[in-house]
């Protein structure tokens, strides 16, 4: 399954329903209008596929896929949730998205990824959000690739924890990130049995 699909497939039209009640002295229902747009034009199940773009490579699988081709705006939908991987020259998952919902639009070539939204980047930070936005046409080290005003928890490696409390937006790798309302608990070792933890506010956080 291709999810830049650029013109229909397959086309379903339902011109009308007519039902008849089993009593004669009764009229014919009303006929029924269908709205074709409503009605997905690919609707597809274990999808799983490797997409290419911009000399990356990710790997994209998900219970179920429906294509709305007929739309003003096409648009893939993941109505049972996506894991989206990165993958690196031996197509090993180097980060990787999982969200309870997806959607795909073809145009814009933008996501938007809602509920339980999880991203890991390649070095090992771990973004939790409740909804995110990606743009795959922008350019690496622009800031809006990836972002959201939903709050945003970022745990990186050596276990300090970021909270961008009216979201965030960073580049394509997810390195260069600028949080909003930031606030930060680091974790300092001072040589002592156990680390201390100071809290850092701010109206913004540049992470790099």
């Amino acid at each position: 399954m291709v999810l830049k699909t650029k013109s229909a497939v397959i086309i379903f039209v339902i011109c009308s329903i007519v039902t008849t009640s089993c009593n004669p002295n009764k009229k014919n229902m009303p006929l029924i209008s269908i709205d074709v747009q409503a009605i997905p034009v690919v609707n597809t199940e274990n999808v799983s596929t490797l997409i290419s773009d911009s000399g990356n490579v990710y790997r994209i699988n998900a219970k179920t896929c429906q294509i709305y081709s007929n739309e003003a705006d096409p648009y893939s939908y993941f109505p049972q949730g996506i894991h989206v991987e990165q993958l690196d020259s031996l197509f090993q998952a180097a980060g990787d998205i999982v969200a309870d919902t997806a959607y795909y639009f073809d145009r814009k070539e933008l996501w938007r990824v809602v509920g339980n939204v999880v991203v890991k980047n390649l070095e090992g930070d771990i973004f939790e959000t409740s909804e995110l936005f990606w743009n795959v046409k922008v350019p690496q080290n622009v800031m809006n690739a990836f972002y959201t005003d939903k709050p945003v928890k970022i745990l990186q490696p050596d276990n300090t924890v970021i909270y961008g409390d009216a979201g965030f937006t960073a580049d394509q790798s997810l390195r260069v990130t600028r949080l909003f309302s930031g606030r930060a608990d680091l974790y300092i070792d001072e040589s002592t049995d156990s680390p201390q933890q100071e809290t850092i506010v701010n109206d913004s956080i540049h992470l790099q």
